[in-house]
């Protein structure tokens, strides 16, 4: 069985605990002390100087598991699915932003943004429906396959 695991941006870096205040310099004159709210586990390193000031989010990544998926250009490839990340970007012009929030990637390089905890728990609900359908086509597939028989 496969675990879900918070993660960092940065794989070898170590998830950062607790709160955070840094300096970060704005544009060529200005800066802003800047803290990381508790769940945060970004490094920050690129966020040490600006040029504006709303490209700047916190949060944590999570991953979930690999499968290894057929692809025309690779051949075989281990895919991750059910990871994401939970968000939030203080200065961002959108409200939803501004609040923690959680991006969602179902697949990979598929992403379902700004999404609240009703939200992402409809989609936990339908995920968990359709492992239900899995676990009965499971069933059946093994009953059938177990009763084959080669074909002469």
């Amino acid at each position: 069985m496969t675990t879900v695991r918070e993660t960092t941006d940065t794989p070898q870096a170590k998830p950062i605990v607790g709160t955070r205040t840094w300096a970060r310099v704005v544009g060529s004159t200005g800066y802003l002390v800047e803290t990381c709210p508790e769940f945060c586990t970004d490094d920050h390193d690129s966020d040490q100087t600006a040029i504006g000031v709303d490209d700047l989010n916190h949060g944590f990544c999570f991953t979930g598991p690999e499968f290894p998926v057929f692809d025309a250009d690779q051949g075989t490839a281990l895919v991750p699915i059910l990871g994401g990340r939970v968000q939030f970007d203080p200065y961002s012009r959108d409200p939803r932003r501004r609040r923690p929030h959680m991006h969602f990637e179902p697949f990979q390089d598929e992403v379902m943004e700004c999404l609240t905890p009703d939200e992402f728990a409809r989609i936990i609900a339908t995920i968990r429906e359709h492992c239900d359908q899995l676990d009965a086509v499971y069933s059946r597939f093994a009953q059938i396959h177990a009763a084959w028989t080669e074909q002469a």
